[in-house]
């Protein structure tokens, strides 16, 4: 059952960083057309 567990918090933990990597790439081009 553990595994489980840890297998979902991992899971959480990779989507939680990939959805802040294309936040941060998607507000950097979002920056960009601003000074545009």
């Amino acid at each position: 059952m553990m595994v489980f567990i840890i297998g979902g918090v991992v899971l959480i933990a990779v989507i939680v960083s990939v959805v802040a990597s294309v936040a941060g790439a998607v507000a950097g081009v979002v920056d960009e057309d601003s000074e545009d």
